[in-house]
């Protein structure tokens, strides 16, 4: 970063000499084609799309000096940025002293505006950021910048003005968790930065903060200002606080002290203390009161907040920061409201060590207030926060949450319900790890009445009639859960361990929990939902549900009815186990679709950007038209299966990479298993009726199929069906083929029937009988005609050829067994054997093909697992190593591991997929070896 602003520095000095110098002429002949020029050969050199208007040189517009101006400039994102803008301004412009520039020395810059700038930076999960667009070459031609940076700097430089006009900026972190917006900052600096000491003024104005971590929202929509005067010793870049106020919201600041940036490192030492002492500017910082009628607040009491910031900012540490605050027999109330909040009082110490974060403490002695008459008091101290954290605190108390919307304005929110702490713990965190639970206090319960919610972002309301929470330093027993979201209702009940670890130091909560419902309704809680879009849609749209990696949770689940989308699924028994971002299902039973189910299997969404689904699945007499209208994917991936009645059952394994909607990705599918049926119709679909047609037999056009299994395999997008045989009115059928999910159909269907369901076709066979008759050779008539049937095209326009070499071939040998039985009886008998030989010879082909093609997949999913396990423990590994380390490094860690996991799975993705690639080929080959030597 530090290169790249030293480049940019550079560059505009480069620009100002240039076109300084050649002012007159050139602007004025070679404008058009410099501005392409310019902007070719700017985007020759980053990996960026940059565009700006115009580049201006005035001695009108700037006089007496010389204004320079570029406008109308973007710089937008490529490859994973695709469209997403880094950088935008109206106008960047400077205003030069002309005498400076004529004499090459002691250049001097007045002013530098920067108009409506929007910037916006970006940090993927992978640690990649959006401006890291400069491309190697920069790296490459290092030692030329330095050489141009040290010949340009020997030049002096006195600015005067640096101004940033109503700029919009946003950082989004996601390896760090981090997002903050920041909305119209209006920044002015002014002094002579020529002279060796000067007297800095800084004006800043903010009217929007927004920051949010780990998805918690710290700061909502704040107003932010800081207006300081600061010596400035520029020799020796020493900056001293003199007169100075930084506020945020009603809280007004003032500092004192000193920054120091001899080198690369900052040595900061500051004081700092509010100038007013009101407890209502404490207030200004709680979102929920500073955004409803803050200025008609009624406050008393005292507030007192003062700290100190002392320290290096390096690489590696942060500067120490101390804060105390005080409040002293507060109140407040809005004046429209009946009742208030009396007798608040807080006690907090912080210290954060910038060089060690295990010696980091917070300490609230005393946190008290009392809401309708009901007091409640809170405690916390923590110490040793990395290495081993000990952690004291009390919650004694009890809210009415009913008295809320007497004390502040809920508006569009409704809250009821009353809840009663009376808990104490205390001890070190490997206590409960070593299991030495004597060591460690915990004592007390948490009670939850008739809790109801309603907002906005809960419309259906949540309504929690009663929680019981029962602690001991063991486990915390969870002796009630009883909760109403819309139409669903949940009742949990069980033991939790870890309890303490996990809400104060983000460890992983176990769990052994009982689970009862009437009814689960997860259409309440899918986005999108709304009256008028259920008219218009047929599924609702979902999100990604990702599951939390710190929680281990063994559920006994006994669930009456769950519905999603528009399926209904009835007495789900069993156990689930939530843990490491996964749910794990054992032998779940349930009743679905007419029919019943036993599930195990996962859901894992480890990697939040490419959950997955790897299932078994025992299913029993599935009604096929219920299926076909409550399964999604079941519509895109066979639609035919509308014109089909009667009950399916299957054993099959699945698994599949999900969408951003929670749907199967269906070029990742992959099934294999048994499909079985003891009866059903096939009504009005194309391929039957256009058989049927050919045939003029309605039997064959609407066939009800009895007692068949076919294998079925469903991979590449497409659904792979072995020939399996079955009957039908008098008819034997073999069915094998493929579709996809293009709905491109290959299907190779073989029937035997009587000769007198052939209809019209029939008469190909008696014109060779009739042939026969008048040589006086008499042939015998089959009962039983052999056709095939070759189905191409798609699945709602089918192309049939139908094949009757067969049944013709049938009296040809007839009419040679009657001219020379004994020789035909002899060729037939080579024939048949060499066309049993061919078959047996095509389908060992074939068969060895497959068990080599399966060899291969197995061998690859096992390589593939060997890949994740090894990421999984490279990546564990490294942030085990950096557990204790501090913030940074964890979370450098966190973010390091989480690049390993990512990689691990890429490369175990590749190596699955080249497994299916080449097992694919061997099977094609086979399959067409096979298909020669059978036609031999």
């Amino acid at each position: 970063m530090k290169k790249v602003l030293k480049i940019f520095l550079i560059t505009i000095l480069v620009i100002i000499v240039l076109i300084l110098g050649s002012a007159i002429v050139i602007p004025i002949v070679f404008k058009p084609q410099l501005l392409e020029l310019a902007k070719k050969e700017i985007n020759k050199n980053v990996k960026a799309k940059v565009e700006f208007s115009d580049f201006k040189v005035s001695v009108l517009k700037g006089f007496p000096d010389v204004y320079i101006g570029l406008m109308d400039l973007s710089i937008v994102g490529v490859d994973e940025f695709e469209g997403q803008t880094l950088v935008a301004f109206d106008e960047f412009s400077v205003r030069v002293d002309i005498k400076s520039v004529i004499g090459m020395e002691n250049i001097q810059v007045n002013s530098i505006l920067l108009s409506n700038p929007v910037m916006a930076a970006i940090v993927t999960p992978e640690g990649k950021a959006n401006w890291d667009i400069f491309i190697s070459e920069w790296e490459e031609e290092e030692e030329v910048v330095e050489e141009a940076e040290g010949e340009l700097m020997s030049m002096k430089v006195a600015l005067e003005k640096f101004e940033i006009r109503n700029a919009n900026i946003s950082y989004n972190d996601g390896q760090a968790g981090m997002k903050a917006d920041i909305a119209s900052l209006n920044f002015m600096l002014t002094g002579n930065m020529g002279l060796d000491y000067t007297e800095l003024q800084i004006d800043t104005k903010i009217s929007g903060l927004d920051f949010i971590m780990d998805g918690m929202r710290y700061i909502r929509n704040a107003n932010v200002g800081f207006n300081a005067g600061i010596g400035a010793d520029l020799v020796n870049s020493v900056y001293t606080f003199n007169d100075n106020h930084f506020s945020i919201n009603e809280i007004m600041l003032n500092f004192a002290g000193a920054v120091k940036m001899p080198d690369d490192n900052i040595d900061v030492d500051l004081v700092f203390s509010t100038s007013r002492t009101e407890f209502k500017s404490l207030l200004s910082m709680v979102p929920a009161i500073y955004m409803k009628d803050f200025e008609g607040l009624q406050t008393s009491g005292n507030l007192s907040l003062n700290g100190w910031v002392k320290g290096l900012v390096t690489e590696t540490a942060l500067p120490s920061v101390g804060i105390d605050l005080a409040v002293d027999n507060a109140r407040f109330q809005y004046p429209d409201l009946p009742k208030s909040v009396e007798k608040i009082a807080i006690k907090t110490k912080v210290f954060y060590d910038g060089t060690n974060d295990d010696k980091t403490t917070v300490d609230i002695s005393k946190f008290h207030f009392e809401l309708a008459n009901n007091p409640f008091d809170i405690t916390l101290s923590v110490r040793t926060p990395m290495s081993d954290m000990e952690v004291t605190g009390k919650f004694m108390g009890v809210i009415d949450f009913s008295s809320l919307a007497d004390v502040i304005p809920l508006d569009d929110m409704s809250i009821t319900g009353k809840l009663e702490s009376n808990l104490e713990f205390g001890g070190l965190m490997s206590y409960i790890e070593k299991e030495q639970y004597e060591k460690f206090k915990a004592d007390g319960s948490l009670k939850l009445r008739n809790f109801e919610l309603e907002s906005p972002d809960f419309p259906q309301g949540v309504k929690i009639l009663e929680t019981d929470m029962n602690f001991s330093p063991k486990y915390v027993q969870l002796a009630s859960f009883d909760a109403r979201m819309g139409a669903s209702d949940i009742q949990l009940d069980g033991r939790l361990e870890n309890f303490i670890p996990y809400v104060f130091n983000d460890q992983t909560i176990k769990g052994t929990l009982n689970l009862r419902s009437t009814l689960i309704d997860l259409n309440e809680f899918m986005e999108g939902e709304t009256e008028e879009t259920e008219e218009v849609q047929d599924t609702i749209p979902m999100s990604v549900i990702e599951v939390p990696k710190n929680i281990d949770f063994v559920l006994s689940s006994n669930i009456r009815k769950v519905k999603f989308d528009k399926l209904n699924i009835d007495d789900i028994q069993g156990k689930i186990v939530v843990r490491d971002g996964k749910v794990m299902m054992d032998k779940l039973g349930m009743n679905l679709l007419k029919g019943s189910m036993n599930l195990s299997g996962e859901y894992n969404t480890q990697n939040v950007e490419e959950p997955k689904i790897d299932f078994a699945m025992d299913i029993k007499e599935f009604d096929i038209p219920t299926a076909f209208n409550s399964l999604s994917m079941l519509e895109k991936m066979a639609p035919q299966v509308k014109n089909i009645t009667g009950r399916v059952s299957t054993k099959l394994a699945l698994n599949s990479l999900l969408d951003k909607q929670m749907s199967p990705v269906l070029n990742s599918l992959y099934a294999n298993g048994m499909l079985g049926c003891k009866s059903i119709a096939i009504v009005n679909a194309p391929t039957f009726t256009k058989i049927g047609d050919l045939l003029k037999n309605d039997a064959i056009s609407n066939p009800r199929l009895k007692d068949f299994a076919a294998h079925l395999e469903v991979k590449e997008g497409r659904i792979y069906i072995k020939p399996f045989d079955t009957e039908f009115s008098g008819i034997k059928m073999n069915f094998g083929g493929d579709i996809g999910i293009d709905q491109t159909i290959d299907y190779k269907i073989k029937m035997e029937m009587p000769r007198s369901k052939l209809g019209p076709a029939s008469q190909a066979l008696e014109s060779v009988n009739a042939f026969a008759a008048s040589k006086g050779i008499s042939i015998g008539q089959s009962d039983v005609v052999k056709i095939n049937f070759l189905v191409t095209g798609s699945a709602t326009n089918p192309k049939v050829k139908m094949d009757m070499g067969d049944a013709a071939q049938s009296v040809k040998e007839q009419v040679k067994e009657q001219v020379k039985e004994k020789i035909e009886e002899t060729v037939d008998k080579a024939k048949e054997e060499a066309r049993q030989r061919a078959k047996a010879q095509a389908d060992k082909l074939i068969q060895d093909a497959e068990k080599q093609a399966n060899a291969i997949r197995a061998e690859a999913r096992k390589a593939a697992d060997v890949v994740r396990k090894e990421a999984e423990a490279n990546a564990k590994k490294v942030e085990k190593e950096a557990k204790g380390k501090g913030v940074i490094a964890e979370r450098a860690a966190k973010a390091a591991a989480d690049k390993i996991r990512s990689e691990g799975e890429k490369s175990a993705k590749k190596i699955i997929n080249e497994a299916d690639a080449k097992a694919k080929g061997i099977i094609d080959k086979a399959k067409a070896e096979a298909a020669k030597i059978e036609n031999l």
